[in-house]
């Protein structure tokens, strides 16, 4: 198994291959975001295992959204508790990030 990028609670991030990286460009909106929780952010963040460089965010509405090497990021509501994936692969368009900002290998 990949290893995937979690929040500060050890909850797993997730990217939707119908946003856009470059540039930055959020697609998942009204009740998609009822199951795909945007992540948003103050202006400054702490990282562990991800490249800074690689951090970003996109205005979302007013908001910041936080990206990895360009993906808006997002949690899944599916995941109850630190370290569960119940998200990969759902719709064969989200996937847990990996440090990267690609697609984590796993299988969900």
């Amino acid at each position: 198994m990949g290893s995937v990028v979690t929040d500060d609670q050890g909850m797993t991030l997730y990217r939707y291959d119908r946003d856009q990286a470059s540039p930055s460009k959020w697609t998942c909106s009204g009740a998609c975001t009822k199951t795909w929780v945007p992540v948003l952010v103050q202006d400054s963040i702490q990282t562990t295992g991800v490249e800074k460089s690689l951090l970003g965010t996109v205005h979302r509405k007013g908001r910041k959204q936080l990206t990895l090497a360009g993906w808006p990021l997002y949690r899944y509501v599916g995941d109850t508790k630190a370290g569960e994936t119940n998200g990969q692969g759902r719709e064969k368009e989200w996937y847990a990030v990996a440090p990267s900002g690609q697609k984590s290998a796993m299988t969900g």
